[in-house]
């Protein structure tokens, strides 16, 4: 392979200044906020449009050369690391926002923008996005919906996934496809489950291996009349759990956040957000479930208004005691305690003793966060902590969990526990059928 003409063509697609082989940027490019092992890409290209990304993986497969989408780099689970010898696409030029379409309620945005950038300006017109990650400033909306994502306000919008209504994506061998009711040329994206099957839901926690998104059109809400923020705190996580439930299952919260567990208390804030009227109506039926429990303590309502206004920033409080490696994962209100107990049996086994226990609750179940703190320079330390990420990754599929995303990290563990079902099958079939040269993320999700 003719690795300098292959550049000089990615330069006539993208310009010179968008094409970047100088080692020490490429570095930059080795690492997200995961642990996962890491190789140095051969280039790195930043296209502007969808038809540059269409070109570029179009040269791709001439070439026979994997492809690695990437947005801000802010996840945990390594999805977004290069191949060896591989091109990683980074999507943040593509930052426009396309349309604000107040009548619908839709906002179309391509997928290389933050979600800093949108919300700051749907808040100037009084309207909000349904769920933003804890790295908004950095997140991009094309990662998010690739992992999928949750994040803030995920009792009352779900998911990412859920607030997406279609896509534009460019598909492994160049081609271009439009969802939803996009699909009809004669339309925009107004409603998703339309013309055929789901596609749009094709691309939602795909990690980029059936194709790149580059334009999103996702719901879009007025912004509250008032938001009000409660801490408690519990001695029992079955009462805990008990709580979290009942609040989901009656949507009285847009959020739930359990961010400090241990072993004899529960910390954890709630989140409501409406009319004055509505926000009122709903804290006296929150206070109705909390009083059921007697050992629920009242904490007021400062620290998590401080919580809440600095809540793009407290990612950063991953690395007060060092590097973070990540374990999340989803699981049902039924196996939550049994799930939280389990890690923190695997993670005393491994000697970890800088660790932080945390669950944020949904309507169906809950997400499940162990954060193990390491020094990387530290190679015992970091053997220690990858021993128990490992072992802590596959108890929790045989729990029945589910990984909040997939990345390297998580990929081989998926392929051992699923590779004789039928999803698994069918998954690799439409993979086979849209990327015959395999070279669309390969092996980010186990294939």
């Amino acid at each position: 392979m003719d690795i300098n003409m292959l550049l000089d063509k990615l330069k006539a697609i993208v310009g010179d200044n968008n094409v970047t082989t100088e080692e020490f940027i490429l570095h930059t490019y080795t690492n997200d906020f995961s642990v996962s092992p890491s190789v140095v890409p051969l280039a790195v290209v930043r296209p502007g449009t969808t038809e540059e990304i269409s070109n570029i993986v179009k040269l791709a497969n001439e070439y026979k050369i994997p492809i690695s989408p990437r947005g801000g780099g802010s996840a945990q689970e390594g999805g977004c690391l290069a191949v060896e010898g591989g091109i990683v696409i980074e999507t943040l030029r593509m930052d426009r926002i396309l349309n604000i379409d107040e009548d619908n309620s839709i906002v179309k945005v391509e997928a290389g923008i933050t979600f800093g950038k949108l919300m700051a300006a749907l808040e100037k017109k009084g309207w909000k996005i349904g769920i933003a990650p804890s790295g908004a400033l950095a997140g991009t909306v094309g990662a998010h919906l690739s992992r999928p994502g949750v994040g803030w306000g995920n009792v009352k919008y779900v998911s990412q996934g859920d607030q997406v209504l279609g896509v534009k994506a460019v598909l492994p061998m160049g081609d271009v496809v439009n969802t939803a009711t996009a699909a009809n040329p004669h339309s925009e994206v107004f409603f998703r489950y339309a013309l055929g099957p789901d596609l749009t839901g094709l691309f939602i926690g795909a990690e980029g291996v059936y194709g790149i998104v580059t334009e999103a059109t996702l719901r879009m809400y007025p912004y509250p009349e008032e938001i009000y923020l409660e801490r408690f705190s519990v001695r029992s996580l079955k009462d805990a759990v008990s709580i979290f439930r009942e609040i989901a299952i009656h949507n009285l919260t847009c959020f739930i956040s359990a961010p400090f567990i241990n072993s004899n208390e529960i910390v954890f804030d709630i989140n409501i957000e409406g009319f004055e009227k509505e926000v009122e109506a709903k804290k006296e039926e929150v206070r109705k479930i909390i009083n059921k429990y007697p050992d629920v303590k009242h904490l007021g309502s400062d620290e998590p208004l401080k919580f809440w206004e600095n809540r793009w920033y407290n990612t950063g409080l991953e690395f007060v005691d060092g590097i973070a490696g990540v374990v999340n994962f989803f699981l049902p209100y039924s196996k939550i305690e049994l799930g939280i107990n389990e890690m923190r049996e695997l993670i005393d086994k491994h000697g970890v003793t800088k660790y932080v226990q945390q669950v944020f609750p949904g309507p169906t179940g809950a997400e499940v966060v162990a954060l193990l703190f390491h020094n990387p320079s530290d190679k015992e330390e970091l053997n220690k902590i990858y021993s128990a990420m490992k072992e802590m990754m596959s108890k929790s599929l045989i729990l029945g969990g589910a990984p909040y995303s997939k990345g390297r990290q998580w990929a081989p563990f998926l392929k051992e526990e699923m590779k004789e079902t039928g999803y698994w099958s069918m998954s690799k079939t439409i993979k086979k059928a849209l990327d015959p040269n395999a070279i669309m993320n390969p092996g980010v999700i186990g294939f």
